[in-house]
């Protein structure tokens, strides 16, 4: 232990270095993780909520500050089999010759590589780590958009509201979001991404939101579609309490990966 460091300190330090890196995080793998009380998780969350470091949800905690390169890394590093078994799903749903959009995000990226299998695929996506897994392959069709980009993720940033995306019409919209609450509403923290979807979502016949378990229950800065909006969700194998029942309110169609 440093001098002038006591054991809360250290303890509050490793819960945002947890928040941190997953994103998402809940009250009973804070407990176990760091040998204390979900008691004593509460009241320091409680304490970085009066910060502005995190959100508060039902059952858990959201990392409410911006990231770091590093931090991304780490996000591209966390729930991979998760990812990978949502993607190949999804990668499966999409036939050969489609017109896909690709949203940005390490869930993306994954959707990306899994897409690999198919062929002859037309791709418009907004962020050059998608686009980068296409570059080998001659039978792709790949659009990105003119702009500056984000060194953090990837993404290329213009301006809000320009109209690359309303020139296209797409098969398929792949996207993925920050969160979704128990209404319903997804949502992002980037208005510029908001708007990149929002337009993908209204040129695309159908639209698939790749949902790892640790979006659900999270409520995100900017409010992008609702549910409804949608047409498939596909979600990891594991069944997830409360997510059957909203999606059949919500007259969209749920898929398990394997």
């Amino acid at each position: 232990m440093k001098a002038g460091q006591n054991p809360k300190s250290i303890r509050r330090r490793a819960l945002l270095d947890l928040i941190v890196e997953r994103g998402y995080l809940s009250l009973v793998e804070a407990s176990r993780e760091l040998g204390v009380s979900e008691q004593t998780v509460r009241r320091d969350v409680k304490a970085f909520e009066k910060l502005g470091k995190v959100r508060r949800t039902h059952g858990g905690v959201a990392f409410a500050g911006s990231l770091s390169s590093g931090t991304y890394l780490k996000r591209q590093l966390s729930q991979t089999a998760e990812k990978a078994s949502i993607a190949r799903q999804i990668a499966s749903m999409i036939p050969d010759g489609a017109s896909v959009f690709l949203d940005s995000g390490t869930t993306c990226e994954a959707i990306s590589e899994a897409l690999l299998e198919r062929r002859n695929l037309k791709i418009v996506t907004y962020s050059i780590r998608c686009a980068s897994h296409f570059l080998g392959r001659s039978d792709f069709s790949v659009a990105i958009p003119g702009g500056f980009v984000r060194h953090i993720d990837g993404t290329i940033i213009g301006p809000h509201h320009d109209d690359f995306i309303e020139q296209f019409r797409f098969d398929y919209a792949a996207i993925a979001v920050s969160g979704m609450d128990q209404h319903g509403r997804l949502s992002d923290d980037d208005v510029f991404e908001v708007n990149r979807v929002r337009a993908a979502i209204g040129m695309a016949r159908e639209t698939i939101l790749a949902l790892t378990s640790d979006k659900i229950g999270l409520s995100a800065l900017i409010n992008l579609a609702d549910l409804s909006e949608v047409d498939f969700v596909v979600a990891s194998g594991e069944r997830i309490p409360g997510l059957e029942r909203l999606v059949k309110d919500k007259n969209v169609h749920l898929v398990y990966s394997e």
